[in-house]
Parts: C-alpha cells; structure tokens; sequence
C-alpha cells in the first residue's frame, strides 16, 4: 500500500486498490516513516478521493509531520546559498552534492488536485519540499588541505576528517559534510577507476541550478546511482534515495548531456560494468518501473527483476540508509563495531556482490595508513 501511495502522488495512479483499515493507516505512516517518504506520502493521501482518506486523528499526524518537513527544507535552502556564498568569498568553487540540489528535480509538482479535493488540506508548494531532508553534502574544488584551513578559518578547531570529506560545524542542526572526493568505494582498485571518471568529469559538477551551483543531471544519472550502490553495500538504503534517482532519471533529455544523450549513455554503460554495477544499475531498473512507475524510455538499461526483487526487499528491511534493519541491530558504537556491522550486513549479500565482500576490512587498514602517513 505504500508503494501504490506513492504512485498516487507521483500521479500514476488515482486511488488505493482498497480502502485501509485504522490499522493499515498506522502501519503506512510507520513505513513511511521508516523509508523517509512520510511527505511523499503525504502528497499521495491528499489526492485519494474522500472516502479513502486516513480518520481525522490520522490526517493531521500526516499533516503535522509534512509541515514540519517543509520548514526543514525551508532552512536547509537558505543555509545551502550561504555557505556557498561563503565558499565563493574564499575563492573555493562548490557544488551541492545530493539532498537540496537533487529535490529541485521534484519539479511539475504539485499538480492540480482532482475535483472537489479543495477540503482546507495545505498544499501549493513544490513536492521537493515534501521530500524529507537530511543533512548537507558539498563538493570543493580546492583539496583537502585547503578545506581544513576552510574549516579553521571557520574558527573550528578539532575538525573531523577522512579520505572522502571533513564535518563543518557551521549550523546549530544541520550537519555539513564537505567533499574534497565526490565518492569512494572500498575497492580499491575500482577505486581508482572512479576517481580517475570524477577527475575527467569534474565540469560536470558546477552547473547553476536556481539559486544553488549543483551537478549537472548527466553526472547525477550516475553519481546518484553510486551513491545508492555504496549505501546498499556498506549501510543499507531506503526508497527516498531510490526515488532521488526516479526523479532523476526523469529530469534527463537529450539538450542536459553535455556530450549528448546518445554517446552518454555509452559511456554510463561502460563504467557500470568497469564498476562491477551493471547488474545492481538493471535491478534498480525494476524497482524505478514496479515501485514509483518510471517509463521505460527513461531507462539506463533493461530492468532485471530477479535482482530488483532481492534489492527491494532489503530496501524494506533496512529503511533509511538501513537504520531499521533489526539483522543488524547493536548497542554499541565504535569504529571497529563500526567495521563488524558492515561486514555482517555484506553476509546478506555474498551470493549477489562477493568481489564486494572482502573489501571493508581491507579499506579499514589502508584507510588508517594513509592516514598515518599523511
């Protein structure tokens, strides 16, 4: 019922195949919940007809937390534009990574509402806005050394550090991750091969997009995809990335590809398999037509319902960024305990990505002697 929710609110479909139960309205806002789709699935409730619509208590627990959601993206926009105008007075070229920038491509929406749906519900902004937030990710131009002067310049003193970003404490709760590398793999082979496409491509992540310099929807088609690729490796990952990518994958036209849509497309193909993501990119594939009805001219390749069906069903036993997965569930905290998770949740995926596997370990001692030799 949650995925039909959101096909209501991406408007691929008009109702729920049956009216819920109180039960049922509490189970899809729990799973809502849990994927961080709560206000994507708020949007889906409003366009029900009437008599499918939650009870009255219900309703307004759905409202509550979509009008909170739209104050926190409220905040997190203005806060994206400051730091990048704090960054351009540095002299750092930046991009925003993700999150706020990936919303913008929630764009058509809301769409009118059907007929006699004028009941008092709010409504009227973008759905971007209903799109849960979290943090900040920001990509700069300068190194890693330049960005921890940024930092201290920040006036921050003990600035925490790794080979992918640093943490900028500049906004009572908001956390700020800056990136001096887009993204990693623990591979370190495949590694290299990736940083070596970021270096290539690197034009790609500085395009004006309203009030924000983000990635371009070219670089986005694959860099959203890795993103979710690693997050399912190492962490677990929930339908709002997923659907990050829907609307990605929409947004994409011929006119967006800086070297055309055609050879593009070549080139994407290529580097999914270089990657060993092929597989992984056509089941993603599936899940974007069964989950929230994406046409398959939009496609990267063709959808491999074997692979969609296991990727979804740890989707829906992780949730957000697997956070709810009880396989993995721990009372302790600890870089190692850090390790033995990710390991313990690559036991669910051996039969699926074993070159995979071994990695975490590996990454962990090389990690902490690059480290030390710096």
């Amino acid at each position: 019922m949650l995925f039909e929710l959101i096909q209501i609110a991406l408007c691929h479909r008009d109702r729920l195949s049956h009216a819920p139960t109180e039960e049922d309205w509490n189970n899809l806002f729990d799973e809502a919940k849990k994927q961080s789709v709560v206000g994507i699935a708020f949007e889906g409730v409003q366009r029900l007809p009437k008599e499918q619509w939650p009870p009255q208590a219900q309703l307004f627990e759905w409202i509550g937390a979509a009008e909170s959601i739209k104050q926190k993206n409220a905040m997190l926009n203005k806060q994206c534009v400051k730091l990048q105008e704090r960054f351009a007075e540095a002299g750092i070229k930046s991009s925003i990574l993700k999150g706020q920038g990936v919303a913008r491509y929630y764009k058509g929406y809301p769409l009118p509402l059907p007929k006699g749906k004028d009941d008092g519900l709010p409504k009227g902004e973008p759905l971007g806005m209903l799109r849960q937030p979290g943090d900040i990710d920001v990509y700069v131009d300068c190194g890693r050394e330049r960005a921890l002067q940024f930092a201290h310049d920040c006036g921050l003193k003990d600035v925490r550090w790794d080979y992918k970003h640093l943490h900028l404490d500049v906004f009572r709760g908001t956390e700020v991750e800056v990136h001096y590398r887009v993204e990693v793999l623990l591979n370190l082979w495949k590694n290299r091969k990736l940083q070596k496409w970021f270096k290539e491509h690197e034009e790609w992540l500085f395009s004006q997009n309203g009030d924000l310099i983000t990635p371009t929807v070219a670089f986005n088609r694959f860099y959203i995809l890795l993103h979710i690729y690693r997050h399912f490796l190492y962490e677990g990952v929930g339908l709002r990335q997923l659907m990050d990518y829907y609307y990605v994958l929409k947004s994409l036209s011929p006119s967006l590809s800086p070297r055309g849509e055609e050879s593009s497309q070549i080139e994407l193909t290529k580097l999914l398999r270089q990657l060993g993501m092929w597989k992984f990119a056509r089941g993603v594939m599936w899940i974007m037509h069964e989950v929230f009805g994406l046409e398959k001219e939009y496609m990267i390749g063709e959808p491999l319902e074997k692979e969609g069906r296991f990727i979804l069903s740890e989707v829906m036993a992780g949730g957000n960024f697997g956070h709810h997965d009880e396989r993995l569930a721990s009372g302790k905290k600890g870089k190692m305990q850090t390790v033995r998770k990710i390991v313990k949740h690559n036991v669910h995926l051996v039969r699926h990505y074993p070159s995979e596997i071994i990695w975490p370990p590996i990454w962990f001692v090389w990690h902490k002697c690059w480290k030390w030799s710096i």
